[in-house]
């Protein structure tokens, strides 16, 4: 049965959900892109969600703040540590100048406690990314925001809303897992009726999250903030990736007038977890919507891979912990050119791998035609081979991080260098 909303706030006692509840009025607030971005980490009192001890937060605030630009625009941040350990902040998915990628002893080394940085860039492509510390604990402890980079133009959606997910330790009295969405434990957003929504799910947790749209037509818009040709998503499931993100395009309420909230849940092992609930409201503005939705405007990227020729590695995903301390080199390859990268997970357990700089196109395990979409975070199955393509185009050395599913360990960490 589906756990009901309220047990799961029963959680979010005594100071965390004083904490938590102060929280949230932040949480409708976007940064102006005309002026920096505060962003200062620093430990908060009383909120112990994420285990013993407090979480760290960027601004006070769970999650951080939602940052949002157009295409073309120039987003400028200002970074700063109030911590007592080294922090960097990376932009995960964003094709950043290298300087800016945020992997110490990579790209730069990471801000010092007590030290800030001036970070300034233009995202090349528009949709849905996020940032967040580089140490993996420190952003399982709570240092993570959303990156909106908006396309040019209008809408053509009723409503567009970011889902930050986050995890923490499973509710002591149900055993379930305590999921928020934007700080908050199954939020209600609005949408207009007879109208289509935008929802923008971004995986900020460490756990691999099953995602269940119950009883509601919806497209899958952009995979990890690339657009995709839209596709109905079957049985409205799919599968969540840590670090991973998905829009979906979601009709609401068609006939129009009021009508029941759509339940956006998590499947568990025990029962599913309701994560947000969708409720029509009023009338929209925006036109009727079509049979299917338009695609979103491609960004810049290859439009080919060219696998001949290409340059060739393989990387192991665990068994043990990786060395953060200092990225060999897996592979060499000339801005433009492509290369074919094989991640061999060695454990039981499913592994996230991130690639820095690139996304990459998943190829078929049979030959070498690829998936039809773009990965920056790519799952690998517990003892599971899975090939990627990439077509590098920034000079530089770019981090490959793989991440055991349900945990910060860190079991493969590589560079490819762009030449």
């Amino acid at each position: 049965m589906r756990v009901p909303a309220f047990s799961r706030r029963a959680a979010l006692s005594g100071a965390a959900a004083l904490t938590l509840s102060g929280l949230l009025p932040r949480l409708a607030f976007a940064q102006s892109a005309a002026a920096p971005v505060s962003l200062k980490a620093a430990t908060a009192d009383r909120i112990e969600l994420a285990g013993a001890g407090p979480i760290d937060l960027f601004e006070g605030g769970l999650p951080g703040p939602l940052l949002r630009v157009k295409k073309g625009e120039t987003l400028s941040v200002a970074a700063a540590n109030a911590l007592k350990a080294p922090m960097d902040v990376t932009w995960h998915g964003v094709r950043v100048p290298n300087a800016l990628d945020g992997v110490p002893g990579l790209t730069g080394p990471a801000i010092a406690p007590g030290a800030s940085r001036s970070i300034s860039f233009t995202p090349p492509d528009a949709g849905t990314f996020w940032y967040h510390a580089f140490d993996a604990a420190q952003t399982r402890r709570a240092l993570a925001g959303a990156l909106i980079v908006e396309e040019p133009g209008p809408s053509p959606f009723g409503a567009d809303h970011t889902l930050l997910i986050q995890t923490w330790a499973p509710d002591p009295v149900l055993g379930m897992p305590l999921i928020t969405v934007n700080g908050a434990v199954s939020p209600t957003l609005q949408a207009p009726s007879a109208a289509r929504a935008r929802l923008r799910l971004i995986n900020a947790s460490v756990d691999f999250l099953k995602l269940h749209v119950v009883d509601a037509q919806s497209w899958v818009m952009a995979i990890d903030g690339q657009p995709t040709s839209p596709f109905v998503l079957k049985d409205g499931r799919a599968q969540l990736v840590p670090g991973g993100r998905i829009d979906l395009a979601l009709d609401v309420n068609l006939s129009g007038g009021a009508g029941d909230p759509i339940i956006l849940e998590i499947e568990t092992p025990k029962a599913p977890v309701q994560l947000a609930l969708i409720a029509p409201v009023g009338a929209s503005t925006a036109p009727a919507p079509t049979a299917t939705p338009a695609a979103l405007p491609a960004n810049a990227l290859p439009t080919e891979i060219p696998l001949q020729g290409a340059t060739r590695a393989e990387l192991a995903l665990g068994p043990g912990a990786a060395n953060l301390a200092s990225l060999p080199t897996l592979f060499s390859v000339a801005a433009g050119k492509s290369a074919v990268v094989t991640l061999a997970n060695k454990l039981e357990e499913p592994v996230a791998v991130h690639f820095h700089g690139m996304p990459v196109r998943v190829l078929d395990g049979a030959d070498d035609g690829w998936k039809p979409w773009w990965h920056d975070t790519v799952p690998v199955p517990g003892k599971a081979t899975v090939r990627v393509a990439l077509r590098p185009d920034a000079a530089g050395k770019w981090a490959i991080l793989g991440q055991k599913g349900g945990s910060t360990e860190i079991v493969a960490a590589a560079a490819y260098e762009v030449k």
